[in-house]
């Protein structure tokens, strides 16, 4: 009775010390594929970081566009008024206003800008170009921010950028003079609304940009300028801009 008593004894301490491994095993277990299982989810975690990359990758659409450039200059005249005095008789002098015309009128060039659109609503670009207009010749730094309101091709662009004017004719007596000219700096800015047509010929993508954009050049820099009479350069130079070409995807 005594043997079997023993007997009993020593399985139900086995018996335990199974229960115990087991359920350490079980717990070890739990403890390293709970957090796999949190983090994965049926295999679901590797799609969001390989998808998050794909997204990544084309978040961004960038671009170079070759652009033809139309400028009507709307800048208002500039006037000067000069005294006359009364000549030989000692007569009451008078005043006189004269106006001049607008030495660039129209001017036409080309402008090239790079830029890149994230996928929806806004995009910046950047570039330079190139007008001449009578004898004056405009050379020009870029900057545009594009909004699109809709999110599709139809944009609103808020121009920016540096414009320098070369060989500006400047009056210095009544008649001009041979060399009487003048380069100055002009800080731009101004707004506009434009369209990209997208098109295919064969396996490349293109698009059709068009747009019309009012662009004012401020004249600070040279503000000084403007307290001699003979200089012709007004303070703000004024322009619309009709603008067309072809779009390049990169």
């Amino acid at each position: 009775m005594k043997l079997l008593r023993i007997k009993m004894i020593e399985v139900i301490a086995v018996k335990n010390f199974n229960s115990k491994l087991y359920l350490a095993a079980v717990a070890l277990l739990l403890t390293v594929v709970s957090p796999a299982y949190a983090q994965y989810g049926e295999g679901e975690a590797a799609a969001p970081s390989s998808s998050s990359g794909s997204t990544g990758s084309t978040e961004f659409s960038s671009y170079v566009d070759v652009l033809f450039n139309y400028e009507k200059s709307e800048t208002e005249p500039r006037s000067r008024t000069t005294q006359s005095s009364g000549g030989i008789l000692g007569g009451l002098g008078g005043s006189t206003t004269t106006t001049a015309d607008d030495p660039i009128g129209t001017a036409k060039g080309m402008s090239v800008v790079a830029g890149f659109r994230r996928k929806g609503w806004y995009g910046f670009e950047f570039g330079g170009s190139y007008t001449k207009g009578g004898d004056v010749a405009k050379q020009s730094l870029i900057f545009n921010t594009l909004i699109y309101p809709f999110e599709n091709n139809f944009y609103l662009k808020l121009a920016s950028g540096v414009t320098r004017y070369v060989e500006y004719p400047i009056e210095r007596t009544n008649d001009p003079i041979p060399d009487g000219d003048d380069d100055f700096i002009t800080l731009n800015y101004g707004a506009g609304l434009g369209y990209v047509i997208p098109f295919d010929i064969g396996d490349t993508s293109l698009g059709i940009r068009l747009e019309a954009v009012y662009l004012a050049g401020d004249r600070f820099l040279e503000r000084e300028s403007d307290f001699e009479e003979d200089i012709r350069a007004p303070g703000i130079l004024k322009d619309i801009q009709i603008n067309i070409g072809l779009r390049f995807p990169l």
